[in-house]
């Protein structure tokens, strides 16, 4: 009966989890930053997780309220007895209801009471933090999905070039006017082009499934962003950065606040040990041998406990409380103090990246218009391949870099914004 019991207790308690598939469609799904906001709001499977802790604690913090309430049970007996040498058998009956209520414990219950409500607020914060790792690592996916699929039609324009190049060696040397070495290298390059825009398509589909799993939607590719970064960039503004008075509002920094505020709750409550106890109690109830000859009692008593010595571990308690609340108001502070530095750690860079995109802009018009001459100077035998080479090499490389320059003005928007505690909510909000 044990192991069959065992045995079906254990199925029940077997878990699931829910089915998943990766699809593949014919029609890239088209998506916007505000849908995939939306989505990873009410699926985001980190996000849900962090939503249950609150209510757990929330339930912790109720369960801590009912010490302020009294105690009652109700009770039944019924008793058949048997002596022979006496009484054959004797009957008793009893119903009863009991009550007790806490008077006062040294603020023990109010203590408690509100160690569980700091803990709470905490737990909150710990939910924003959450949120702003999703807000970032969604935002993240999002910026880089759309370098990529910016950097694939680069590379495909590249690709094409770089088999133009080839064309054009191979012509030159099968004229007589170009060695072996420079045709084999020109068509070793467009091998490489080739070889990156199929790295970059490869690319996209695990991205996809990245903001698939950051978002909490079904794990589909192809996909496509709806969106731009020239059409984001005149979104990016800069504002005069008070790296104190932002620290003070970061999650991590008020979480920790709200942690040593329940740790000064923990101290009252360890205080309570050492103050007497006093408790209430009442009880009514029937009794008798039958129902029809049932006589009431009731009973009303105070009960005063005062501890004089139980090894100085009320003490020590107390003395520990103490400790564990210095540890963390100290936590706090050190929080504050790091954040501090990472807000200015996150600012420099985020500056640089807007001021190196129009750096990079002129870097590219340059080597467009130097490839553009020296090709044609190339065609016509004016320059040899190894300057033809170059200036391909380098137009390359700059639509590149401007390419990476865009993305990386979104990457360090996204750092600063989760440096600074930005949650998906806020996202949420900023779209409206």
């Amino acid at each position: 009966m044990i192991t069959a019991s065992a045995l079906l207790l254990g199925g029940c308690l077997t878990v699931r989890l829910p089915e998943v598939q990766i699809r593949r469609t014919h029609e890239p799904q088209t998506l916007t930053w505000d849908s995939l906001v939306r989505q990873a709001l009410s699926r985001n499977p980190d996000l849900q997780e962090a939503r249950y802790l609150v209510t757990a604690s929330a339930r912790s913090r109720d369960i801590a309220f009912g010490d302020y309430l009294p105690s009652v049970d109700g009770g039944f007996e019924r008793n058949v007895s048997r002596n022979t040498d006496t009484d054959p058998s004797k009957d008793n009956l009893g119903l009863s209801i009991a009550a007790q209520q806490s008077l006062f414990n040294g603020f023990g219950t109010t203590g408690n009471w509100l160690k569980t409500r700091k803990e709470l607020e905490a737990v909150k914060l710990a939910y924003v933090e959450v949120s702003t790792g999703v807000r970032y690592r969604l935002r993240s996916a999002y910026v880089d999905m759309i370098r990529l699929e910016r950097l694939l039609a680069t590379n495909r324009l590249i690709e094409e070039r770089r088999k133009q190049n080839a064309e054009l060696v191979r012509l030159r040397y099968e004229a007589g006017r170009e060695n072996v070495g420079s045709a084999l290298r020109a068509e070793a390059i467009f091998g490489q082009a080739v070889f990156d825009v199929r790295q970059t398509e490869r690319f996209l589909e695990s991205e996809a499934l990245r903001l698939a799993r950051e978002s909490g939607g079904e794990f589909v590719f192809p996909v496509r962003m709806n969106d731009d970064f020239e059409k984001m960039l005149p979104k990016v503004s800069l504002a005069t950065a008070d790296y104190a008075a932002l620290a003070e509002k970061t999650p991590k920094v008020i979480r920790l606040i709200k942690t040593a505020e329940a740790a000064k709750a923990a101290v009252v409550k360890a205080q309570s040990a050492v103050w007497p106890q006093v408790d209430g109690s009442y009880d009514y109830g029937y009794s008798g041998k039958r129902a029809s000859a049932m006589k009431d009692e009731s009973f009303l008593g105070l009960n005063v406990t005062v501890p004089f010595f139980n090894g100085g571990k009320n003490v020590n308690a107390i003395r520990k409380a103490k400790a564990d609340y210095d540890a963390v108001q100290k936590a706090a502070q050190v929080a504050r103090d790091e954040a501090i530095a990472l807000l200015a750690a996150a600012w420099v860079p985020y500056m640089d990246a807007i001021e190196n995109v129009e750096v990079r802009r002129k870097f590219l018009e340059a080597a467009r218009k130097r490839a553009e001459i020296i090709r044609a100077e190339y065609s016509t035998g004016l320059v040899n391949f190894t300057d033809f080479d170059a200036a391909e090499q380098e137009n390359a490389n700059a639509e590149k870099d401007y390419v990476e320059s865009l993305a990386n003005v979104f990457v360090q928007q996204a750092n600063w914004e989760k440096t600074q505690g930005a949650t998906l909510e806020d996202a949420y909000h900023e779209n409206k």
